[in-house]
């Protein structure tokens, strides 16, 4: 779990343990040095290869306690010409992991070394990436390690105690203040999806994250409410419940809603909640069934979007609709050949129970549109299929308009959590066709598994409804070769583009 690091803005140089300065390559790809003291050192790398100045490379140097600063870490942002935002944001991630390597406990970052890097584009958005990607790189899950000792290192922050953003300009000072703010406000929120997605089956839930939601809820100034099978029956919520009727845990659909004064539009983000996914009687294989665990992620991502669209104070409305349940193989649960009928009064025929995620957000869907929002987004750990065609680096995307799903791949191009658009083609229907129900909720061959699930999720539509879906199966968790992600568990991937969606939309 995260401890926010202390970031503070500075106009004059403090006494810290550590300076950070920023380096790029020229076209060669040998270090340019930066303007001030620190630049001479530059000039020795050149003459040698321990330190070039490429992305991830850092180069830590004693300057034997003159100065403000013992120690200076030269952190590398690689070509120039090539620079970006999200290669600074990197850099934060890497920064922070060579502090932790160096046990570093304070930190003053040259902001004046980045602002001097104006040729490149979105230089503006540099301070802000690299503080973003410092905190978000400021995360560990260990709630359940050592609780027979005494004390606890919850109040202690992950990586230096404290971090000094110095810049001479006065004029930045308040700019840089928001600027940590956020970055903080970023962090905070997109924990709060790790940690949901990296909770123990045993103690993650149904009525676990119900409670934590009402918590969270109370703390951020918003509302929530909770649904139990009692209600959720009223709501005719049948194939929602279905899928959790083999568990002894129940369901819950839990409504979360930031509603500003003024609102003109209202967002609905549609999560799938399944605490653990055993696959029910179409049982998964053993190996690596532990990371079911994760597959209420999409809901998750949509408590981060929604409580981050809170801390911002966005002008917009959004409403998170997170459908949580538990899918088990005991003697009351669903079976092949069942036939349900939906909230939306269509029918499903359940030939596969482990394609429950669907099931889950048929119903989820249909109720988050009686909000009348001006437009639906749900997300989830669909399909296995999704990594197969996309692999480990962009979630699937999918919807039913053109200038929506071309808004989310630009905002999640933009912040790295990109997304491929899938063809949602009627054909696709076909293979979906009941002899005894309305459709069925899977087919009989893995021939365009991620597109069938998007298929399927499309019938719960309403006309003149738009809608995208992103399939975030293989980027929900363990993406640990982007450096200020997690290693292992919850990524917390796409909680900045859903908020930013809500936000612009």
């Amino acid at each position: 779990m995260i401890t926010l690091p202390r970031f503070e803005a500075k106009n004059t140089a403090q006494k810290a343990d550590t300076d950070v300065i920023f380096v790029v390559q020229d076209a060669g790809k040998k270090p340019i040095a930066p303007r001030g003291p620190y630049g001479g050192a530059i000039d020795k790398f050149r003459k040698g290869d321990s330190f070039s100045g490429k992305l991830g490379q850092i180069a830590v140097v004693s300057f034997g306690g003159k100065g403000s600063a013992t120690h200076a870490a030269y952190v590398g942002l690689g070509l120039a010409s090539e620079l970006t935002a999200e290669k600074v944001r990197q850099a934060g991630g890497h920064t922070l992991s060579r502090m932790l390597a160096e046990k570093v406990t304070s930190i003053q970052v040259l902001v004046d070394s980045l602002l001097d890097l104006k040729g490149a584009a979105d230089s503006d958005k540099f301070p802000s990436a690299f503080a973003e990607g410092y905190a978000l790189g400021a995360y560990k899950f260990d709630k359940y390690k050592n609780l027979d000792k005494k004390g606890s290192s919850a109040n202690e922050p992950v990586g230096p105690a404290k971090v000094i953003f110095v810049s001479k300009d006065k004029s930045m000072k308040t700019a840089l203040a928001e600027i940590l703010k956020d970055a903080q406000i970023v962090a905070e929120c997109v924990s709060v999806t790790r940690d949901w997605s990296n909770e123990p089956a045993n103690f993650g839930t149904p009525e676990y994250f119900a409670k934590d939601a009402q918590r969270l809820s109370k703390e951020y100034g918003i509302s929530c409410k909770v649904l139990g099978e009692k209600e959720c029956a009223k709501e005719k919520m049948d194939l929602f419940l279905a899928v959790g009727q083999g568990s002894a845990r129940e369901n819950k659909l839990v409504v979360v809603d930031y509603h500003p004064k003024g609102a003109s539009k209202t967002i609905a983000l549609v999560g799938k909640g399944v605490t653990f996914d055993s696959g029910g009687i179409s049982i998964k294989p053993s190996m690596k069934m532990e990371d079911m665990k994760h597959d209420m992620t999409g809901a998750a991502t949509m408590m981060g979007a929604v409580l981050l669209a809170a801390r911002r104070k966005i002008k917009n409305r959004v409403i998170a609709v997170m459908a949580f349940t538990e899918n088990m193989p005991d003697g009351n649960a669903i079976v092949p050949s069942s036939v349900i009928k939906t909230r939306a009064g269509k029918t499903v025929e359940v030939i596969n129970t482990d394609a429950e995620g669907r099931l889950v957000l048929a119903d989820a869907l249909d109720y988050a549109q009686d909000f009348k929002p001006d437009v639906v987004v749900n997300a989830a750990t669909l399909t296995g299929a999704c990594g197969v065609a996309l692999g480990k680096h962009c979630a699937g995307l999918m919807g039913n308009d053109a200038s929506l799903t071309a808004e989310l791949f630009r905002i999640g191009n933009e912040l790295n959590e990109r997304m491929w658009e899938l063809p949602l083609y009627d054909d696709y229907f076909e293979d979906l066709k009941s002899d005894y129900a309305d459709m069925k909720n899977s087919a009989n061959d893995a021939m365009g598994g991620t597109i069938r699930g998007g298929m399927f999720l499309k019938q719960f539509i309403r006309k003149g409804m738009p809608w995208a879906h992103l399939d975030i199966a293989y980027t929900a968790q363990n993406m640990g070769q982007i450096p200020y992600l997690p290693k292992k568990g919850g990524s917390g991937m796409h909680v900045r583009t859903l908020a930013q969606f809500a936000s612009e939309y």
